[in-house]
């Protein structure tokens, strides 16, 4: 059953086409002016609006077409007396799904109402879809280390508790956060990373609370600090181990109360996100240290994630390699050799992920042809040729069935594991796929 909302002002119009409408099957409310139409919409969350365009307290066709892009998310039919080609267009410009004149046709109106009411269930039927399929958290790899953070993210991310996400710089800590932030109700909402070690101290307070003109030299207008602009979403806490004290003991009631106050100000304002940080650092070390706040880090500290590093999932190197080639070589149809991916394979990747990625970048940008050869990366090597080539042989086969294995397992996801669409994509016969999966031990 589908709930209309009809607006008009004309008390016997309202009467008879709530009644009609009711016969067809709906539930109708009403509405008489602009101010009880704006909060029966947002009470009643209709799946259409039926709307006249001269409305109360003005009564021009303005005060009407004011309500239409409040509507937005659902049809609006336009329902008026005037039948001016030019505000119909208007309308429709404003976002409104269809324009009938007064005196409407029964029959005609009922048409309109099915057409429009079809369109909304499409809608709907399109975002349940979309919500049912996997998101792209950005997250890539299928090593058993990779695979644990994921189904953290997937398991605390419809909470709303604080999350500290620690781990070696490099390995993807604000992917992490954007993925906890996908995965959450507040998803529709603001994600606003703050950088406590590149805002200086003293600038900080006024970044995160904002400010009132005239409180600091400088501040020639008033300013909405982060937090506000993080209201309904997520606020990103980035390297919090570098957050001053001073500014640790101020962040402290917000995190309890939600409530702040802009710097220069006495009105308290309230906030209502939710806060992921993110450190490099051991915070338990220093606040034994006495350089971190014990109750600040307990404030923060709802759930801990641990990003590994690139040495705890080098199953992964290969298919990020990979993709990073992708990604940034879009322009240019290139590939990593196995050779390459072998020699990338062997490396330590101290700076993790975000290493790997320059090195790639950096081989992409000097390529010649449209390959790249574990030979082209030699402006990243510490060895001689002769002992990359040997470590290469050791891990060609190992690199190769890693990459082989997620291919076959994204062409399976996409086709709903159907193998013979799967092979097409992979450009391969149904028994070539069942043999090179009976090889690489996939079922």
């Amino acid at each position: 059953m589908s709930k209309l909302l009809l607006v008009d002002d004309e008390t016997a119009f309202l009467r008879l086409a709530k009644a009609w409408l009711e016969k067809q099957g709906h539930t109708v409310v009403t509405a008489t002016d602009v101010g009880a139409a704006r909060e029966t919409f947002r009470i009643e969350r209709p799946d259409l609006v039926l709307l006249d365009l001269v409305m109360p307290p003005e009564r021009t066709p303005e005060a009407g077409l004011s309500l239409v892009p409040i509507f937005a998310g659902v049809p609006v039919i336009v329902l008026t007396a005037h039948t001016d080609h030019v505000l119909a267009l208007r309308a429709v410009d404003q976002g409104a799904w269809d324009f009938l004149a007064k005196p409407v046709e029964p029959d005609l109106l009922r048409f309109a109402v099915a057409r429009a009411l079809a369109k909304r269930a499409l809608e709907k039927e399109i975002a349940a879809l979309r919500k049912a399929l996997p998101a792209d958290d950005g997250i890539v790899g299928s090593s058993p280390a990779i695979q644990r953070v994921r189904d953290m993210i997937r398991r605390a991310g419809p909470a709303n508790l604080p999350v500290i996400v620690l781990g070696p710089s490099g390995t993807g800590k604000e992917l992490v956060a954007r993925a906890l932030h996908k995965a959450s109700p507040r998803c529709d909402g603001p994600f606003i990373p703050v950088h406590c070690g590149a805002i200086p101290a003293d600038l900080l307070e006024s970044e995160l609370f904002g400010h009132l003109k005239g409180s600091f030299t400088g501040a020639h207008q008033d300013r909405e600090g982060l937090i506000a602009a993080a209201d309904g979403g997520t606020l990103f806490l980035d390297e919090v181990g570098e957050m001053p004290a001073a500014m640790q003991v101020k962040l402290l009631r917000f995190l309890q109360e939600r409530t702040y106050t802009p710097v220069g100000s006495r009105q308290e304002m309230f906030a209502d996100v939710r806060v992921i940080s993110a450190t490099h650092r051991d915070l338990e070390s220093m606040i034994a240290g006495g350089t971190f706040r014990e109750d600040f880090f307990y404030r923060l500290k709802g759930l801990i994630l641990r990003c590994p590093p690139l040495a705890e999932r080098r199953e992964d190197i290969a298919i990020l390699a990979s993709r990073f080639a992708v990604e940034i070589g879009a322009r240019r149809s290139l590939r990593l050799t196995p050779d390459a991916l072998a020699w990338l394979c062997e490396q330590n990747w101290q700076g993790n992920v975000r290493e790997l990625k320059a090195v790639v970048t950096t081989a992409i940008a000097l390529a010649e042809g449209d390959e790249i050869t574990a030979t082209d990366l030699a402006f990243a090597r510490t060895g001689d040729p002769a002992t990359m080539e040997k470590a290469a042989t050791g891990k060609l086969s190992e690199a190769v069935a890693a990459l082989e294995r997620q291919m076959i397992a994204d062409a399976l996801t996409r086709t709903g594991n159907n193998h013979s669409a799967a092979a097409r994509i992979l450009g391969l016969s149904r028994v070539g796929l069942i043999k090179m999966m009976t090889r690489l031990g996939l079922r």
